[in-house]
């Protein structure tokens, strides 16, 4: 359908997200019906039109899609397929990180996440495709405005320009539908044209939308029910890594041990580190390697637990971890003021002078190391070979950090309950408030949305990447590590109730992945 009339004579395709041959294919009748054949497995499914004419005449330009399916093996299935199908599934496809730049679609990691996919867009659509329902309305509204700026392309004879030109990135008009719902969603600028495009077809289109009201926003992550898990750990778990296949690993600060699990949380299996495995990283190989505070050592083991190796830490008390392009290890050594370097088979590569007890490590995509110093109230810069590049000013004890992928810095700041943003430069950007206490761990998902843990509680907190507290979510005692995996589901380490939780449904997918704490891979 476009709007409220069929599409006909345009061409159905079904895909796998990931692969660029269709599975089945048909043409659309005059009453915009279709039967299309197909085998769905493992995955996730979507059907793209493309062409047709809504009644305006024969479009080159028409593309609407809907997504169908994760990993079934039903045998038949109806949908309905049209502006307010293609908002919702490119608004979700966008928030998990699988819509290109230009429109192409990607595969989720695993099966998991291509569940959360197809939770998160039904959610935004009704059983029938045709009406959003229950949704709040600032949401309601930026769906509905998205599908009206699509229909000005649908329902016409193949003049887009209009959409086109709103939705354009910087001074470069989109050039497709797919493109120009990917700039939408990307960015705040244009929104007002936009919606002076949308207005004048909610009338006709059954997309009704406020006459005054431009929405604050396109993308949004409150539209699924939140719900936590928890999962046995070992004494005093401690940081959060996740590797390529999903499976997440934290250290038992109180042992000398780090344990495994399994994407849905089952025990893989505890392995044998170092005395206090405080901090955790993986590097390109999937191996695991621990910050062990206690022992003044970092320890290396496989995918599987085997010991490769423990490793001088050049310091004393190692505590943060972070692993560079190269694969090599960078590791903070808390009780002084410095940062060592050791080489992927364990060889000390220098060891570099910092501020006052620094917590945390996070490599940008330059190869530079910037280094949380929770006694002096800053972060210091340093270039790949260990160079000084700048010490700058955050809020009090900033522990730990991350990076975004326009190469902002954000510490996650203890004393204050802050997070301060810095630019690549070290300009501070703005400080802000996390509205609890013991502020420590940090971790970004794909909309650059900040998951922070308040350690003096039993809570995360969510912050958007402007600072705006998005919510808080109850977890175990003493939270102290957090991630977010490739399904968008976050996990935390709760130091003080020896469990890890998984909270599903809320965040938007990974920034980065594999991600193995506050890293920029």
């Amino acid at each position: 359908m476009g709007g409220l009339s069929p599409v006909k004579n345009a061409t159905v395709q079904l895909f796998q997200a990931g692969n660029s041959s269709p599975i089945g294919s048909a043409v659309t009748t005059s009453n915009g019906t279709f039967s299309v054949p197909g085998n769905l497995s493992s995955g996730l499914y979507y059907i793209l039109v493309t062409n047709g004419n809504a009644g305006s005449g024969t479009n080159s330009q028409i593309q609407l899609m809907a997504l169908v399916a994760a990993g079934t093996s039903a045998t038949s299935s109806n949908v309905t397929i049209n502006e307010l199908t293609t908002a919702a599934a490119g608004t979700t496809l966008f928030n998990f990180g699988l819509m290109t730049s230009s429109g192409g679609i990607n595969a989720p990691a695993n099966n998991a996440g291509a569940s959360n996919v197809i939770a998160r867009y039904n959610s935004l659509v009704t059983a029938s495709a045709s009406l959003n329902s229950g949704l709040g309305t600032t949401t309601t509204n930026a769906l509905n405005t998205l599908a009206n700026a699509l229909a000005s392309c649908v329902e016409t004879s193949g003049s887009c320009s209009s959409y086109f030109n709103a939705a354009a990135n910087g001074s470069t008009a989109a050039s497709s539908m797919m493109q120009a719902m990917y700039n939408t969603l990307n960015t705040s600028s244009n929104q007002t044209n936009i919606y002076n495009v949308a207005f004048p077809l909610a009338a006709s289109t059954g997309f009704s939308m406020p006459s005054s009201t431009i929405p604050g926003g396109f993308t949004f992550n409150n539209s699924l029910p939140v719900t936590t898990n928890t999962f046995s750990a070992g004494s005093g778990p401690q940081g959060i890594a996740i590797d390529a296949s999903g499976n997440v690993w934290e250290g038992n600060s109180n042992t000398t041990s780090a344990t495994k699990f399994s994407s849905s949380g089952t025990t893989l299996g505890t392995f044998t580190v170092g005395n206090g495995p405080y901090g955790i990283a993986i590097d390109a190989s999937g191996n695991v390697w621990t910050a062990n505070l206690l022992a003044g050592n970092v320890t290396e083991i496989s995918s599987s637990g085997t010991n490769l190796g423990t490793f001088t830490a050049g310091g004393n008390g190692p505590w943060g971890i972070a692993i560079d392009a190269g694969g090599n290890v960078w590791v903070v050594n808390h009780n002084i003021t410095t940062v060592t370097k050791i080489s992927s088979s364990g060889a000390t590569l220098g060891t570099f002078t910092v501020g006052s007890s620094p917590v945390g490590v996070a490599i940008d995509g330059s190869g530079n190391a910037w280094v949380a110093n929770s006694g002096s109230a800053n972060v210091t810069k340093l270039s790949s070979s260990g160079g000084a590049l700048g010490t700058f000013s955050t809020a009090t004890a900033p522990q730990n950090l991350a990076i975004d992928s326009s190469g902002n810095v954000l510490t996650a700041n203890f004393n204050s309950s802050s997070v301060t943003k810095l630019s690549s430069s070290g300009t501070n950007i703005g400080t802000f408030l996390t509205g609890t206490t013991a502020t420590n761990y940090i971790s970004l998902d794909a909309s650059g949305n900040a998951w922070l843990t308040n350690y003096l509680t039993t809570t995360v907190t969510e912050l958007s990447s402007s600072g705006t507290k998005l919510g808080s979510f109850s977890v175990g005692t003493n939270p102290n590590g957090i991630g977010v995996d490739a399904s968008g589901n976050v996990w935390v380490a709760n130091q003080g109730s020896n469990n890890v939780s998984q909270i599903t449904g809320i965040a938007n997918g990974p920034q980065f992945f594999p991600y193995s704490g506050p890293i920029f891979p």
